[in-house]
């Protein structure tokens, strides 16, 4: 193509809001995820965890096969061989993940005009075998808490009939907690990130939210609260009134309270059940009290993608006061406590 067929095949493309500077698609991807992560860090979107995730995707999968290539000169195939890279290396899931992160930092570079398309776009990532989440019976539970130091009774309980997230647990203050009106208000959320906890807002706007607790954790929570007083006068101000905690008062981490639950489970004969899960175990019991499934949802905090109808509103309002009576009613035929 000559000189003056090459411009007249610019301008079309401008015309047709395709043109696209050559000089900026010459950014590799490397300098344009630098930038977007420092944009990340500033303004403190995504969450401390999802960029700690996405950091070590960048530097194993992605950054090896995709750092030093331009926007512009990055084909479907190079995106299909750092997943296929990413898969034989790590897992289905460390694939998936290094193909969202590619497809969001491209879909950014489309939106800038710094490239024409997003090569990435119509990707399918591989797929991956998801663990099987084993919930627990309310005999099994119960088992397991009697197994249970004194500190992680009512931790458990509550993790389980309150079907609250991780995050959410370990947050838990004594003013979030109403044991008259049996509730706890969920308002934050705390995560560890490379050893380093991250104070922040729950996950979405309907994971703010009070959910109402069964009668059957109300004494162990009672019991734990005079044994283990909520923190008072620490260094930390973030972590006054805490409820759950370890033996040096310190944040709950993770891998600490899965070796105390591990031993636990194994001396009632239970393997293969992780804490996390517990919220499961919850989700699943107030379920099959109830069926209603909305109701759950809202215990759980999920985003429902469907409108209410607000003739609803009063009813499902009342509706995590139904399942919380509905759970006790189950613990209840299933331990024979009636």
């Amino acid at each position: 193509m000559d000189a003056d067929g090459f411009l007249a095949e610019q301008e079309s493309r401008k015309r047709r809001g395709e043109w696209t500077d050559p000089e900026a698609g010459r950014e590799t991807l490397g300098d344009f995820y630098s930038r977007w992560r420092a944009d990340a860090d500033t303004v403190g979107e995504p969450a401390p965890s999802t960029l700690s995730k996405y950091a070590g995707i960048w530097s194993l999968y992605i950054e090896p096969r995709l750092g030093r290539v331009g926007l512009a000169s990055i084909t479907r195939d190079d995106v299909r061989t750092m997943v296929d890279s990413a898969r034989r290396k790590g897992s289905a899931w460390q694939a998936t993940e290094a193909l969202k992160l590619v497809r969001m930092l491209l879909n950014r570079a489309t939106d800038a005009e710094v490239i024409g398309r997003n090569v990435a776009a119509r990707i399918e990532p591989p797929k991956a075998k998801r663990a099987k989440v084993r919930v627990l019976t309310p005999v099994e539970l119960a088992a397991i808490v009697a197994e249970l130091p004194e500190r992680w009774r009512a931790f458990v309980l509550i993790g389980a009939y309150s079907s609250l997230r991780w995050s959410e647990l370990v947050a838990l203050k004594r003013d979030d907690l109403d044991v008259e009106a049996r509730t706890l208000r969920v308002d934050e959320k705390v995560v560890e990130v490379r050893g380093r906890f991250e104070w922040g807002s729950p996950k979405t706007v309907e994971s703010e939210r009070i959910v109402d607790l069964p009668e059957v954790v109300i004494p162990p929570i009672a019991e734990h609260l005079l044994r283990f007083p909520p923190l008072r006068a620490t260094t930390d101000p973030r972590l006054e009134g805490l409820i759950f905690y370890g033996e040096h008062h310190g944040l709950v981490r993770r891998h600490v309270f899965r070796s105390v639950w591990e031993r636990a489970c194994g001396a009632v004969g239970i393997e293969g059940v992780r804490p996390e899960w517990l919220r499961h175990t919850g989700a699943s019991l107030a379920y099959a009290a109830t069926r209603d499934m909305k109701a759950v949802a809202q215990r759980l905090g999920h985003t429902s993608t469907r409108m209410m109808d607000t003739v609803y509103v009063k009813l499902y309002a009342d509706a995590s006061v139904n399942v919380a009576d509905a759970i006790d009613e189950l613990v209840k035929r299933s331990t024979g406590d009636v």
